[in-house]
């Protein structure tokens, strides 16, 4: 079935672009970034920056990236959000409260990095884009490349980067038995625990935090 969205505004790509720059409003990107990112062929990429840019939802940036190996920047041709788009904040709204951004999305995508030992998702999982980290994964047999691979593979359909700190069970545990600032900082806010297989929740209780 396809993505209303995908319908409404004329394709999958550029739904992606579009989250793409609304949700990184402060950043400029070159076009390899864009592509990279949001998981786009070049040419698709092109064409969907090209309407983009043509109905005024982006503008061209002359910005300075490292060469690489060196450490001289070299200029280079650049895309940004235009902040000066009319609708910018409706559509800023209605594309983040339409965005695949829950946690049975996050937990599909994680199945195949392993047994997920404990999980819990703050941050833009939950509206709070202040805080620190978004996701906190737990695990007995850590797979931090499939994780990492779960975790763009989000990243690409949202269009937004996911802040996340993966760690083994035990160290976790410990962590939250000695009350660190990592979990600290996550366990005193707003949160929602998706995966506990190790006791977390009671850890959590005997202590201080808001969990």
């Amino acid at each position: 079935m396809a993505d209303p969205l995908s319908i409404l505004f004329g394709s999958n790509a550029r739904v992606k672009l579009l989250r793409f720059f609304l949700f990184n409003p402060s950043k400029e990107f070159t076009f390899d970034e864009i592509s990279k990112r949001a998981r786009l062929v070049r040419r698709t990429a092109r064409t969907e920056i090209s309407a983009l840019e043509k109905a005024g939802v982006i503008v061209r940036r002359s910005m300075y990236v490292l060469i690489d190996g060196k450490k001289k920047k070299m200029k280079v041709l650049g895309f940004a959000l235009n902040k000066d788009f009319q609708e910018l904040q409706a559509l800023q709204t209605f594309l983040f409260e339409t965005a695949p951004i829950d946690g049975k999305n996050l937990i599909a995508h994680l199945r195949k990095a392993g047994v997920i030992d404990f999980l819990v998702v703050a941050g833009v999982f939950v509206r709070e884009f202040e805080q620190s980290l978004d996701v906190l994964i737990a695990m007995k047999k850590i797979s931090q490349a499939k994780i990492e691979t779960a975790i763009r593979a989000l990243e690409s359909e949202i269009g937004m980067e996911i802040r996340f700190a993966l760690m083994s069970s035990e160290d976790l545990l410990y962590r939250v038995g000695m009350n660190d600032k990592l979990t600290r900082d996550l366990f005193d806010y707003k949160h929602t625990i998706l995966v506990d297989r190790i006791g977390v929740r009671d850890e959590l209780h005997r202590g201080s935090f808001r969990g």
